[in-house]
């Protein structure tokens, strides 16, 4: 048996479902297309149609790279690269039948991620223009055929069984905004078949626009990621609180971590260091235990990883008004991240059996041809929508923060701790696009091959340091290195 024919024998890990989107890139010097077509010089946003002639502009002005872009997709090609394996992850969304949907899939193909791509006969595949200024970098999409993905194209007799066989299920925020109820269905299968639900809030938009969707959702998420000004929109548009009371038969419910969290980054809760007396929460001195230290410090301060803020802001515009930095959700740091020997470990990682594992994957590129579809509002009554109660079925949930050049944090088991990281410099940077996504990639792939938390997390900012050093979200030339030391 040839290694393909190996490699596709046993099975995906993990099923991802996004917007796929062909990233096209370019490094420009100053602000003049920020400000003609009305764009933050760092954050992202669905272009309007006024907005869109900045793709023409770009390609027809500005050297550009092609890239695969999409959160999901970002992080299903990273979580290939970090494990080392193809075809252990599929990837499902819609494009479309152009000369952009064939240039997309032939980077994921040879990125090793299986496609189970939805086809939309009467839609442009999604682009996203990535505009990199210095340290920042503005994403503009337009989603076109991303936007179609409906339950029926989810449960098909080809995807089901994939579906089956894997244990961890994504979903980035931007897919719900389209493709609810597909993804509520996607929720309810997680919690019936005993499947990790990963869920990225992706933008602070999502949490702003779509509010009564994740109050629905949130219910079924196992481990959720975020940045910490996403979380703070979070914070204002759901009662996340209410959630975590309302919810009193399940005490599963990741809302009772997700209040721990947002109420930490109000500063009004306690954030433990990671370290710290062996990781035992008892008898803390006023060292162990921090406040909101992103809103304590100050320009003039250096944050843990060594890198001044007045060193990592973007540049100031004409009124001397500094836009706010943002790695794309992620700590700029990674290797050495503290002694954590005794954390307790996340094993959420569940067998599955090797009749699952052997889910035919031979014929990787599986397209769902559709003429018309069309995405409905959804508004589901929150009985329908609960978790079922099984308490044999129960598992760890997990909060994770990234909070650009601060340490990060995360929630297991009603605990909120820091995770101090080592430096990158701001000389090493060469792109953030894709920071963020590449973080979840590599967590992912050391949950997936058993690995502790402690590790994960490690895994998942080293990983995204790599990717910091690329232009795009472009997979390193050399292979990963992080689950494969001696």
């Amino acid at each position: 048996m040839d290694t393909q024919r190996r490699d596709e024998s046993r099975g995906p890990l993990l099923v991802a479902f996004g917007n796929p989107l062909l990233d096209i890139t370019a490094v420009v010097k100053d602000r003049s297309l920020h400000h003609q077509y009305q764009l933050p010089v760092d954050g992202q946003l669905e272009v309007n149609d006024t907005q869109r002639a900045v793709f023409n502009h770009v390609m027809n002005k500005y050297p550009v790279e092609y890239t695969a872009g999409g959160c999901a997709l970002n992080s299903s090609r990273v979580f290939c690269w970090v494990l080392g394996e193809p075809h252990r992850v599929v990837f499902v969304g819609g494009i479309g039948k152009d000369s952009q949907a064939q240039r997309l899939s032939s980077i994921v193909e040879e990125s090793g991620v299986v496609s189970r791509f939805v086809v939309v006969d009467d839609q442009p595949t999604g682009t996203c223009v990535a505009l990199v200024l210095g340290a920042c970098r503005c994403l503009c999409a337009d989603i076109g055929a991303a936007s179609t993905c409906e339950p029926h194209h989810v449960f098909t007799p080809a995807l089901t069984p994939v579906l089956e066989a894997a244990q961890y299920i994504y979903v980035e925020g931007y897919f719900i905004t389209h493709s609810f109820p597909a993804t509520l269905q996607i929720a309810q299968y997680a919690a019936k078949h005993g499947k990790t639900l990963v869920f990225n809030l992706c933008g602070s938009y999502v949490c702003e626009n779509h509010p009564n969707e994740l109050s629905q959702l949130l219910p079924y998420v196992d481990i959720l990621f975020g940045f910490v000004e996403e979380y703070r929109t979070l914070d204002r548009f759901v009662d996340v609180s209410k959630m975590a009371a309302t919810l009193t038969s399940f005490p599963e419910n990741i809302a009772h971590d997700l209040a721990l969290v947002l109420k930490a980054i109000r500063g009004e809760g306690k954030v433990i260091k990671d370290g710290i007396k062996d990781g035992v929460k008892s008898d803390l001195s006023d060292n162990d235990v921090i406040g909101c230290p992103d809103l304590q410090q100050t320009d003039s301060v250096k944050c843990s990883n060594g890198v001044n803020h007045s060193e990592r802001k973007c540049l100031q515009d004409e009124d001397g008004m500094e836009d706010k930095q943002r790695v794309n959700g992620v700590n700029c740091s990674q290797e050495g991240l503290g002694d954590t020997n005794n954390l307790q470990s996340l094993r959420i990682s569940e067998e599955v059996s090797r009749s699952q594992r052997n889910c035919d994957l031979s014929n990787r590129t599986e397209t769902t041809n559709l003429s018309n579809g069309t995405s409905k509002t959804h508004r589901s009554d929150p009985k329908d929508s609960l978790p079922p109660n099984n308490s044999s079925n129960r598992k760890q949930k997990l909060v994770v923060v990234t909070k650009g050049p601060s340490p990060l944090w995360y929630s297991l088991n009603r605990v909120v701790r820091e995770r101090q990281v080592p430096p990158i410099t701001p000389e090493e940077i060469v792109d953030t696009t894709g920071a963020g996504d590449s973080f979840v990639g590599g967590f992912l792939a050391a949950l997936s091959s058993g690995q502790p938390l402690d590790k994960c997390l490690d895994c998942g900012v080293w990983t995204a340091q790599q990717l910091l050093r690329q232009k795009g979200c472009t997979l390193p030339s050399y292979a990963a290195s992080f689950l494969h030391k001696d």
